[in-house]
């Protein structure tokens, strides 16, 4: 047993010593396919996290939502007065293995920190356990959000092995929905406050600066998504024998309608209510590092100059899929019968999910359209070709904590003492979307995200990968936040 300690000295020795085992664990959770799609996997996943937790000595197991479960796990402490809630996500968006530089997204492999990701790939038993930190792990789920889920189960567990107990009751939900939009996380929530009630939550996903500074965003963007499907004839036509009406141009039409070139939303009353950024946040974005040049070389095209005040205070309207006909190998000369663009929308505070699907919807009607709501609500054949029907709409609100209350600079501090002294990266908000709005709205919680993950990770890609010395610092990360919080040794 190791008595209270004045430094992290003795924790960061066996941490290293540790490394091997920790990244030899992880791997089996990488392996757990837990595509929110994959609904038998997902369960399977959930139930393999909560037994490994109970292993561990914490309280968990699988709740209900109504959809991919979610995972819960709790150790409350003796004599603690502050209860920390931390979430992440287990489930994983889809990984078509086509453009994957590897033989299975499921299966993980490695490279180092300074190749390319389709430079060849060695197994985990090749790497030097003195070396970890110069590789990354390929998988998907590595980086977003299995990761940092990793980190925290290290963390409990090196804490306990050196008896350095957290000084706060802790307490974990991991969603098992997230990369479908959450659908049921509100009313699950609503339905569990008392099992989820804390004093602070603090939300582990998305990317940490590219710097690898520390990262602490005290928001995120809500998001709205749905598919709109046009449908011509009852079945695709040779395109030299028939003259018919062609879905892909009254999309095109519709779309282009929608959306300037660069992007910027043209619906009416899309941004209506949004609130500028306050001088506070301006400052924050002011010291916020950012090399445009730089980003723009890595991504290859120009990016807006108030590039910050576009992810941060900005909706957006993305295409982010298009179907319709055939291309390539496959290519026929037809006239498509349907086609259907997948959307999604990124909103930013003040903007409400069912007010903005609204004016979409009003939109569509505005430009000639009849509306049909649902994947199987009948299409009459008087109006193909007229009617755009709407499907698989699902998200969730945008929301905020004030960065100025004192429990941000309590955790800001802490995660600064985790690197090192590193000054951390303080954002408003996020760009991306992740439904803390049920922390924030329903529990009236103080949430604060803290990325654990490296930057250009490539979640949602394909080739999705984590550094490992990023794995690691969230196991140190986590150990820090669980002491500091309660008033345990800096």
């Amino acid at each position: 047993m190791v008595s209270a300690m004045t430094n992290w000295a003795t924790f960061d020795q066996r941490l290293t010593a540790k490394r091997p085992g920790i990244v030899k664990g992880f791997l089996e959770l990488l392996r757990r396919n837990t595509v929110s799609q994959n609904t038998d996997g997902v369960r399977a996943g959930g139930e393999w996290l909560a037994a490994l937790m109970k292993n561990r000595g914490l309280d968990a197991r699988v709740l209900e939502t109504g959809g991919g479960p979610a995972v819960f796990g709790e150790r409350r402490v003796s004599g603690a007065t502050r209860t920390v809630l931390i979430y992440c996500h287990y489930d994983t968006k889809p990984a078509p293995s086509k453009e994957w530089f590897q033989p299975s997204p499921f299966e993980p492999v490695f490279r180092t920190v300074s190749e390319a990701d389709d430079a060849a790939f060695v197994p985990f038993e090749r790497l030097a356990a003195e070396n970890l930190l110069d590789w990354r792990v390929f998988a998907r789920g590595a980086s977003d959000d299995k990761g940092p889920i990793w980190s925290h189960l290290e963390a409990l567990a090196l804490m306990d092995e050196l008896g350095l107990p957290p000084t706060v009751n802790v307490k974990f939900i991991f969603d098992g929905e997230e990369e479908i939009g959450s659908p049921f996380f509100g009313p699950f929530t609503e339905a569990h406050q008392e099992l989820l009630a804390a004093d602070v939550v603090l939300v582990t996903d998305g990317p940490k600066h590219g710097s690898g500074r520390p990262t602490i965003a005290f928001g995120a963007r809500g998001v709205l998504k749905f598919e709109l499907t046009i449908e011509g004839a009852r079945r695709d036509l040779h395109s030299g024998n028939f003259a018919a009406p062609n879905p892909n141009w009254r999309l095109a039409g519709l779309l282009s309608s929608m959306a300037a070139p660069d992007g910027t939303p043209l619906i009416e009353g899309f941004e209506d209510g949004v609130i500028p950024p306050t001088h506070a946040e301006r400052e924050l974005m002011a010291r916020f590092p950012l090399d445009l040049p730089a980003l723009e070389r890595d991504v290859g095209v120009t990016l807006p100059k108030n590039y910050l005040e576009r992810i941060m205070f900005h909706s957006t309207l993305t295409i982010r899929g298009l179907h319709s006909g055939f291309v390539g190998a496959e290519a026929n000369t037809i006239i498509p019968h349907r086609s259907t663009v997948a959307i999604d929308i990124r909103m930013v505070k003040n903007q409400r999910l069912e007010t903005v699907y609204q004016r979409v919807l009003d939109h569509i009607r505005a430009q000639g359209f009849e509306v049909i709501e649902g994947a199987d609500a009948p299409l009459p054949d008087r109006l193909r070709e007229r009617a755009v029907r709407v499907a698989d709409k699902g998200g969730y609100d945008p929301a905020k904590t004030a960065a100025d209350l004192p429990v941000c600079a309590e955790i800001v501090a802490a995660i600064e003492r985790a690197h090192g002294g590193q000054q951390a990266v303080l954002m408003p908000t996020m760009g991306g979307s992740v439904p803390i709005w049920a922390f924030t709205d329903i529990l009236k919680l103080p949430t604060i995200l803290v990325p654990y993950a490296n930057a250009n990770n490539r979640q949602h890609s394909p080739n999705e990968h984590l550094r490992l010395d990023h794995l690691f610092q969230g196991v140190r990360t986590t150990a820090q936040l669980l002491r500091d919080l309660g008033g345990g040794d800096p």
